[in-house]
């Protein structure tokens, strides 16, 4: 899935703007936050690219002034920056495959709270995981994030190498198994100068998952709108329910 190049290589937003704070390192979270408590896996089959749109949350179930906007597909240089990536940092592989995976059948969007700058804006897409793979791949990010094998990462020579921390984050989304995980710019590695932090959650159903991403500076420490993800994936996860049946009137 991608998520847009910010000036460093990657990000959930591509916005220009720039916003000067203080420390990168004043709102960072120690590496030592744990996994989450396990979730039972929820079967769901994967879904065609009209049923995880119909999932995407309509602007009417969330916050007044809450709008929406198209996200422009991942382009070549940007699979091609993570690919990359992956090569210096094997162990980070599971994450950077997070941040870039597609999927035909992807469908995404952006939700805007407020003015229109990068704080306000989370960008959420749902997929289909391919080949049954599903629980494979989200075990594989769990353990590089929560297990310790990526802790930081490098996206790209053009600014030098400045690497990027990853550090797991706790979640409060509880329906399904989630991974979430931040990567911090350290001061001066972005395109601000207190840095910034791109965050992301990963919520697994069945065959299917849906990826949220917000950045904003460091200092200002992103989170993702509660009302959001609770809503994004309780959507998801009742796409395949089976409808009631219809009672059967009983001739006496």
């Amino acid at each position: 899935m991608a998520l847009g190049l910010l000036a460093l290589g990657v990000g959930c937003t591509a916005d220009p703007g720039v916003r000067p704070t203080g420390s990168a390192s004043a709102a960072r979270a120690p590496h030592s936050v744990p996994p989450e408590a396990a979730t039972a896996w929820r079967p769901l089959a994967p879904l065609s690219r009209e049923q995880l749109r119909a999932t995407l949350v309509p602007v009417s179930e969330l916050s007044a002034g809450t709008t929406t906007e198209e996200e422009a597909p991942v382009s070549d240089t940007t699979a091609e920056t993570i690919a990359r990536a992956a090569k210096r940092s094997p162990g980070c592989a599971p994450v950077l495959d997070a941040m870039i995976e597609q999927s035909v059948g992807a469908a995404r969007l952006t939700y805007v709270t407020g003015d229109n700058t990068r704080s306000n804006r989370t960008l959420v897409e749902v997929a289909a995981v391919p080949g049954g793979r599903a629980r494979e791949r989200f075990e594989a990010l769990r353990d590089a994030v929560h297990g310790g094998s990526c802790t930081s990462l490098r996206l790209s020579d053009r600014f030098g190498a400045e690497p990027l921390e990853v550090e797991p984050v706790a979640s409060q989304a509880s329906e399904v198994p989630v991974v979430g995980f931040r990567l911090l710019s350290s001061t001066g590695a972005a395109t601000t100068r207190g840095g910034s932090t791109w965050l992301y959650l990963y919520a697994a159903v069945g065959d299917n998952r849906a990826v949220f991403c917000k950045i904003d500076d460091t200092a200002l420490a992103p989170t993702l709108p509660t009302d959001l993800v609770t809503a994004q994936i309780h959507r998801l996860v009742t796409a395949g329910a089976s409808p009631e049946p219809t009672p059967t009137a009983v001739t006496p």
